[in-house]
C-alpha cells in the first residue's frame, strides 16, 4: 500500500520543533530579570533554577508532540499492513496505544528523554551561573545571557542559554570573553553572525574595545543559531524515533492479530549510503541488508556492540553517537496466510 512516509515524517518533525520552541520560549517569557539578578547577587543558583521552574512540566508540549508522532507511526504501520488474512476471512490492521508494549514505550518517554532533557537544562544553568559568579560577571548581564534579551520589535526574548546544552551555552560565554578581550579566536566559531565580522575585526585591529551593544548582539545571535541547531536535531531525531517505534509496534500487533509467529516476521537494514552516512551504519546494511534479513524480535547489533530493534532505537541502550540523526530505515516482511506484506520504514 502506497503511503507518503516523507510527508508524514516532515509533518511530525515540524510539530515537534514547534513544541520544543514553545517549551523554551515559555520559560524565557515568564522570567523576571530583576528577580534573577537579586538571586545572583546573593549567589543563590538553586533559587534561579527554582524560579525558572526547570522541571518536567517545562517540556509537556514536547512530550505531547512526540506521543502524537508515535501514534502516527503506529497508524501508518497499520495502514501499510492493510488487511490481515484470517481463517474466517480478513480484518483491517489496527493500532492500539493501550497494548503493554505501547504503554511501556510511552512510559519510557516520560522517564527517559524528558527527564534527561530537564536534568540537562538544570545542569546547564547551574554551570553557566556558577562560572559567572566565579568570574565576577555583572549579574544583570549573566541573567540576560541566560534567558535572552527582549527584541524591541517583537517584544519577545531572543537568544539566551535556556534550551541549549551545557556545551552550547559555554560556546556563547566563551565568545563573550573573546569579544571583550578582542581575541581573534572568535572568528573560528561557526555559529557566529558573520554580518558583525567587519565591525569586530576593525575593533581587534585598532585595539579599541567593542561597545557592549555589539557584544550583546553577537552573543544573542550566536545563542539563537545554537538553539536553532539544537531544535533541528531534537525534532528530527525524536520525530523519526517515535514514528519508527510506533510503526514497529503496529507491525508487532498486526502479526499477533494474524496469528503469525514473530520469528517468521523478517526485517532488514537499509542505510542512506551517502557522504554523511556513518561507516558503522553502512556496515549494518552489509550485515543485515535485504539479502540477509533477521527475525523481527532479534536486535540489529553493530560492530561496536550497539543493539537496536530498528534504526534510531534506544530501548536497548544504544549510544547517542549511534542513534542521533540516524537516517537509516528498516524494511519489514510479514508472511500472512496466502499474502506477503512488505513494509517500508521511515528514514
Amino acid at each position: 500500500m502506497a503511503v507518503n512516509l516523507l510527508s508524514i515524517q516532515e509533518a511530525q518533525e515540524a510539530r515537534i520543533l514547534r513544541a520544543f520552541r514553545e517549551s523554551i520560549q515559555s520559560v524565557k517569557d515568564q522570567a523576571v530579570i530583576q528577580e534573577i539578578v537579586r538571586l545572583l547577587e546573593t549567589g543563590n543558583v538553586d533559587g534561579v533554577i527554582q524560579l525558572l521552574q526547570l522541571d518536567e512540566s517545562m517540556f509537556e508540549p514536547l512530550e505531547d508532540a512526540i506521543r502524537q508522532a508515535y501514534r502516527e507511526g503506529g497508524l501508518t504501520g497499520a495502514e501499510q499492513v492493510g488487511r490481515i488474512p484470517l481463517e474466517v476471512g480478513s480484518v483491517i490492521a489496527r493500532f492500539s496505544m493501550t497494548s503493554p508494549e505501547a504503554l511501556a514505550w510511552l512510559a519510557s518517554l516520560s522517564s527517559g528523554l524528558i527527564v534527561e532533557i530537564t536534568n540537562d537544562q538544570r545542569e546547564m544553568v547551574r554551570s553557566l551561573l556558577s562560572q559567572g559568579l566565579t568570574r565576577g560577571d555583572n549579574p544583570r548581564t549573566t541573567a540576560l545571557d541566560l534567558v535572552g534579551r527582549i527584541n524591541p520589535q517583537t517584544k519577545k526574548r531572543e537568544g539566551g542559554a535556556i534550551g541549549l546544552t551545557t556545551q552550547q551555552a559555554r560556546w556563547s560565554i566563551n565568545a563573550r570573553e573573546e569579544l571583550e578581550s578582542l581575541d581573534s579566536s572568535y572568528f573560528d566559531r561557526k555559529l557566529r553572525d558573520k554580518r558583525l565580522d567587519s565591525r569586530i575585526r576593525k575593533a581587534i585591529e585598532s585595539g579599541e574595545p567593542l561597545d557592549s551593544k555589539t557584544i550583546d548582539t553577537a552573543v544573542t545571535r550566536m545563542q539563537q543559531m545554537a538553539l536553532k541547531f539544537r531544535g533541528d536535531v531534537v525534532s528530527r531525531t525524536e520525530s523519526l524515533n517515535a514514528l519508527r517505534a510506533g510503526q514497529f509496534e503496529a507491525i508487532r500487533q498486526s502479526a499477533e492479530r494474524g496469528g503469525v509467529d514473530l520469528s517468521d516476521v523478517r526485517k532488514s537494514w537499509d542505510a542512506t549510503n551517502d557522504s554523511r552516512t556513518r561507516i558503522e551504519h553502512i556496515q549494518m546494511e552489509r550485515d543485515f541488508g535485504m539479502g540477509n534479513p533477521i527475525p523481527f524480535n532479534q536486535p540489529f547489533v553493530s560492530t561496536s556492540g550497539n543493539s537496536v530493534m530498528f534504526p534510531g532505537d534506544t530501548s536497548l541502550g544504544a549510544a547517542g553517537s549511534f542513534t542521533i540523526q540516524c537516517r537509516c530505515r528498516a524494511e519489514y516482511t510479514i508472511d500472512f496466510i496466502g499474502r506477503q506484506a512488505r513494509i517500508e520504514g521511515f528514514s
